[in-house]
């Protein structure tokens, strides 16, 4: 075998109409670890990297990185297996045919310690007699490696950043020998090219079709770079790969375009005027100076598909909304267009982020194309363009890790209002399981949030196999936990929830933390997986002896918490958790502190008790989580609760949250217990059976009321209409 660099004229590529072409290519078992030695991380020199304090309106850096290397079979192929990875997302082609389904490669982990790599049986689509050639070709954008979803303490994470590229070529011949080739400096070419001028998880996808792909451009690519700013670990992908979901493919359910507005006022945006409503499946024309309006009927993470035409040059730009404005577009209402408008402030960088626009190139029939280097969260989509566009198709394919084969099913009940409610949890977590498991989809964050992790975590694993996707997830949790044994807010290390990876740390944050024993416990529970709690058994262990040294109070771990919590985030109780804790003066309430340390304590002796029984599940010792136990008890008994079951902290009774973790951790007996249920109940009459619970309490709710023979309570609560509630 030999490299070489032909002219590519010569060779006959796929014709791309915009970008939508078939896969060829599946995944396959990796090649030997040792194989990397072959290999080098690559840049291309001109790739343009961004500079200086990054702040919410900065974009990551323009263009696509291209990397090629043309092959030349010494002898006949029998397969053909290539090793891959990316700092920033990539795609790969071989001899034009895109290879393997999975998208947005490889994935979101910790910028600094691993990197996950995807190794493809490539013989389908490689030419393996003796003297044939054959051409490798990568697209890398930004992805997770140099955009801002990684940009922590306000200029660190993407600033300076190029994207790379590594891999390995494993060919075995006819004879049965094999022969490795890996990126390297000589037989390699580089530099920033292709349609794809501009790509980011946040930014979306700007995509100009009359621009060459980028194996198309090698003439003018130069010698890349070594780079050498990735020194963590590569490890193969095993569970949590991205795709987009084909089979859910969403068809609109209404469409219009509008032009102008009536009945604005100063205070109100007023009311779009409709020019054209278009049935399902009917071609659609978009002119300049209108705007078309297109409801998928489903929110969720998602990428548009469109089937469409326009003169050269045409710019289309889409903009993805999760609602419509409404009520006249009042301002006091947060509106920020006229009703019936995509509504986007709620994304946050709704200017200069989740875009998409499309340049079309001189083609006379329809072409297709759907982005490949971004995802969007929508139902609606809004669309213009600077001259007129002819739509003679546009879909929404969800973009998930949870793919079909891995749903284990549902269940329908006789009302169709939790039927409703059933299937948006699903969707939601379609959407947001998404190589990691995600907060929201749609706007600036996308992080893997972990306490909204470990609340949903069950129910995750009663609509999927999520068995794979948390150890995966369960090595982001190890990448971000501190020296002490702190686990972060957010894993993997990000722009929030994890501090600045210098000091600086939003570690330790109550039901946040704790999610680095929950997930590992639910997932042996459910799935009866004893290797995710031997694989995480010492980062648990430093994390419970860490709480054992500091009883979890606030106050003790200021340096890690940043002196704030989020405690049962988004309630409705007197003690919310949304400012802090903070008073209208500005200053924390002391009551806010003793609420802390209550649910942190509360929450070591959940955490001791799954160690218990994890331990017995592994072999280990199971006495020392016994006494933790134990002790966690009494002391929650002795600092917070009345022998009669009554809080000491007064506004402590008037709540939901601290009766349910007093009843979820069995901390009460006899008459104190039903002195505690009996107040807890009256709680829920004085409002009028809905609950006020947040994030933490929430969790632990329904099983809890059950638990303590409150069943009547709960399915009050699950049909609630009032806000809040479920169903509201």
């Amino acid at each position: 075998m030999k490299r070489i660099y032909l002219s590519l004229a010569a060779l006959s590529f796929c014709t791309l109409a915009g970008n939508a072409q078939k896969t060829v290519g599946t995944l396959t078992q990796p090649l030997e670890q040792s194989a990397w030695q072959q290999s080098a991380w690559l840049s291309a020199a001109d790739a343009k990297v961004i500079t200086g304090k990054v702040y919410d309106g900065t974009r990551a850096a323009d263009g696509a990185s291209w990397f090629v290397s043309t092959l030349q079979c010494s002898k006949k192929v029998k397969t053909a297996r290539w090793m891959t990875t990316g700092l920033g997302t990539y795609e790969l082609y071989v001899n034009g045919k895109l290879i393997g389904e999975e998208v947005l490669k490889p994935g979101f982990t910790h910028y600094e310690k691993t990197k996950i790599a995807f190794t493809y049986d490539i013989t389908k689509a490689f030419r393996g007699g003796a003297g044939e050639e054959n051409v490798l070709a990568v697209q890398v954008v930004p992805g997770w490696w140099a955009d801002k979803i990684v940009t922590f303490g306000g200029k660190e994470g993407m600033t300076g950043k190029k994207v790379a590229f590594r891999g390995v070529v494993e060919l075995t011949y006819a004879d049965g020998t094999k022969e490795l080739f890996g990126t390297n400096q000589k037989d390699w070419k580089a530099g920033v090219a292709g349609p794809v001028t501009h790509a980011a998880i946040f930014d979306g996808e700007d995509y100009d079709a009359r621009l060459p792909q980028g194996w198309e451009s090698v003439a003018a690519f130069a010698q890349p770079e070594l780079n050498t700013e990735f020194q963590g670990e590569l490890f193969p992908t095993d569970g949590a790969e991205i795709y987009f979901r084909h089979d859910l493919t969403l068809s609109p359910v209404k469409a219009y375009t509008w032009k102008g507005t009536t009945g604005a006022t100063d205070n109100e945006y007023g009311k779009v005027n409709i020019v054209e409503e278009f049935a399902p499946g009917k071609t659609i024309t978009v002119r300049p100076g209108e705007t078309l309006v297109v409801d998928f009927g489903q929110n969720t993470s998602a990428v548009p598909s469109f089937e469409f035409k326009a003169k050269e040059g045409t710019v289309l730009t889409c903009l993805p909304a999760e609602l419509l404005n409404d009520g006249n577009g009042a301002k006091n209402r947060g509106m920020d267009g006229p009703e019936g408008s995509g509504h986007r402030l709620n994304l946050r960088i709704p200017e200069t982020g989740m875009l998409l626009h499309y340049t079309f190139a001189a083609d006379k029939d329809f072409v297709s194309f759907m982005p490949r280097s971004t995802f969007y969260g929508y139902r609606y989509v809004s669309v213009t363009a600077t001259d007129e566009v002819v739509i003679r198709s546009i879909k929404s394919v969800p973009v998930s890790s949870i793919t079909e084969t891995l749903e284990t099913g549902t269940i329908e009940t006789g009302s169709a209002d939790i039927n409703k409610l059933i299937s948006n949890t699903l969707w939601g977590q379609r959407s947001n399981y998404l190589s990691v498991p995600t907060d929201c989809p749609q706007r600036n964050e996308r992080l893997g949030w972990t306490a909204d992790t470990q609340v949903f975590a069950e129910t995750g694993t009663f609509f999927a196999n999520t068995n794979r996707f948390f150890h995966k997830w369960m090595r982001d949790m190890r990448d971000t936990q501190s020296p002490t044994g702190a686990f972060p807010g957010v894993a993997p290390l990000a722009q929030y929830g994890a501090g600045d990876g210098k000091g600086n740390n939003d570690m330790m944050r109550l039901g946040w933390a704790d999610a680095g024993i929950i997930v590992p416990w639910v997932v042996w529970k459910q799935f009866g997986d004893a290797e995710i709690v031997k694989e995480n058994w010492d980062a648990m262990n430093r994390f419970m002896n860490h709480i054992y040294e500091t009883k979890y109070e606030h106050t003790v771990m200021l340096g890690e918490n940043t002196n704030f919590q989020w405690a049962d985030w988004l309630s409705y109780e007197p003690l919310e958790s949304c400012g802090g804790g903070i008073d209208k003066d500005g200053k924390r309430r002391p009551e806010a502190i003793v609420y802390w340390n209550y649910l942190s304590a509360s929450y070591w002796a959940i955490d001791a008790a799954m160690m218990r029984d994890m331990a017995k599940a592994i072999g280990r010792d199971t006495a020392p989580y016994e006494k933790m136990l134990s002790e966690a008890k009494d002391y929650i008994r002795q600092k917070f609760l009345n022998a009669d079951g009554t809080f000491k902290l007064d506004i402590l009774n008037t709540m939901q949250t601290p009766a349910l973790f007093a009843l979820r951790n069995e901390l009460l007996s006899g008459s104190a217990k039903e002195s505690m249920i009996a107040r807890l109940r009256e709680n829920f009459r004085q409002h009028d059976n809905c609950l006020q619970t947040g994030f933490l309490g929430t969790s632990i709710l329904m099983q809890t009321l059950t638990d303590n023979g409150m069943q009547d309570i709960a399915y009050e609560l699950l049909f609630q209409r009032k806000n809040p509630s479920w169903l509201y």
